[in-house]
């Protein structure tokens, strides 16, 4: 039991780690594409007229206004899409990789290729670059993944709502300080660093280099391999892994738990991994897992959106600066910690349903901290 409460407890701080690296950026990202959007830089980049005719052809296409900050709204959906799009790829290529080879290699190397997206942030003088970055970051994304699974490797049943409730708390720290530790970064980048128009965003993404760096140095030494070789999968069955994973359909048929009773192994998708070796599922429970799956997709496009836009909302309807968007996610951050920490373990069995509702029908008063409730 101490070996495994040791991995959890490297994992809580690999994750945290993780988070304030990666949620720096969400408070500066509406000025860094205003920044991209001005007429000097703008005009030095061929792939921000090329992206900025796209984005005018979807605002067409859906009647959005003509008006600049319609575009650097849909502009950021642009770039949140592209991001989550090959997150999904990655994490599920990455968890099935980790199958095979082990989650400590693919787990390293997951990180190699975040700390090198933040690298290329740091030198993003224009949008090209800067898209570039976000592309190797959401390449390189699966390390929560194959977080989880190293979790799956290293519980047992009974332990393992324990163990994922301490890395739901790393997320949640991760984004109640992420955001206002970038604001604060992107202050002192302008104040103390530099007078560079672009001091705003390259102090920032030089302290979330430096923070993965820490992170890889810290899994190289503390981490141990927790997939044995005689568990590991056969190349045979992880190409049908793959393929149960990346064709839609076969995904929402949740095809590959139907298979997963006759495998050794431990597929490594955020959702999947819980319940593989926990469940053997019957076809009457795969019908609620596919209803349940289904509904949370819809449910996520929803809460995706709003998490990704209320920065350009509150940016241009009401001028928040970045420090001001730091503390809404502060508050946010906070207000998740709390339910997660406190009321979610105190709902009876049987009551989640009515506890969701009833949270979420107050949305339409207080959104900010309703948004951290739900």
């Amino acid at each position: 039991m101490g070996v495994k409460s040791n991995v959890v407890n490297i994992l809580f701080f690999s994750i945290l780690i993780d988070f304030l690296e990666f949620t720096i950026i969400l408070p500066l990202l509406p000025k860094i594409l205003t920044y991209y959007g001005s007429e000097t830089n703008s005009q030095q980049d061929t792939l921000y007229e090329r992206t900025i005719s796209f984005v005018q052809f979807v605002r067409d296409l859906t009647g959005a206004p003509n008006d600049a900050k319609w575009n650097s709204v849909l502009f950021g959906g642009l770039v949140g899409s592209l991001f989550s799009l090959l997150q999904f790829f990655s994490s599920t290529l990455c968890g099935i990789a980790s199958d095979r080879y082990g989650r400590k290699p693919v787990l390293l190397l997951s990180m190699i290729g975040i700390s090198f997206s933040y690298g290329l942030w740091c030198v993003s003088y224009n949008l090209t670059i800067f898209m570039f970055a976000r592309l190797v970051s959401g390449l390189s994304k699966a390390n929560v993944a194959i977080t989880l699974a190293i979790v799956s490797d290293t519980t047992n049943e009974k332990e393992r709502n324990h163990a994922m409730a301490w890395i739901g708390v790393a997320f949640s720290l991760g984004f109640i300080f992420g955001p206002l530790f970038g604001a604060l970064c992107s202050q002192f980048g302008i104040t103390y660093w530099s007078t560079s128009s672009v001091s705003f965003f390259i102090f920032p993404a030089c302290v979330s280099l430096i923070l993965s760096l820490i992170n890889i140095g810290f899994i190289y030494r503390y981490c141990p391999e927790t997939l044995p070789i005689a568990k590991r999968n056969e190349t045979k069955t992880t190409i049908k892994d793959v393929y149960n994973a990346i064709i839609p359909w076969r995904l929402f048929q949740f095809c590959a738990i139907r298979k997963a009773k006759f495998n050794h192994g431990l597929y490594s998708n955020e959702l999947y991994s819980i319940f593989i070796t926990v469940f053997v599922l019957s076809p009457a429970d795969i019908v609620i897992l596919r209803q349940l799956g289904l509904a949370s997709f819809f449910y996520m496009i929803i809460f995706a959106g709003l998490e990704f836009t209320i920065t350009f909302l509150v940016y241009n309807r009401f001028n928040w600066d970045s420090m001001q968007q730091g503390k809404m996610f502060f508050l946010m951050g906070l207000c998740m910690a709390l339910v997660q920490g406190g009321y979610v373990r105190r709902i009876p069995h049987g009551k989640e349903i009515t506890a969701a509702m009833t949270v979420s029908s107050r949305n339409q008063t207080r959104l900010v901290p309703i948004k951290g409730l739900t």
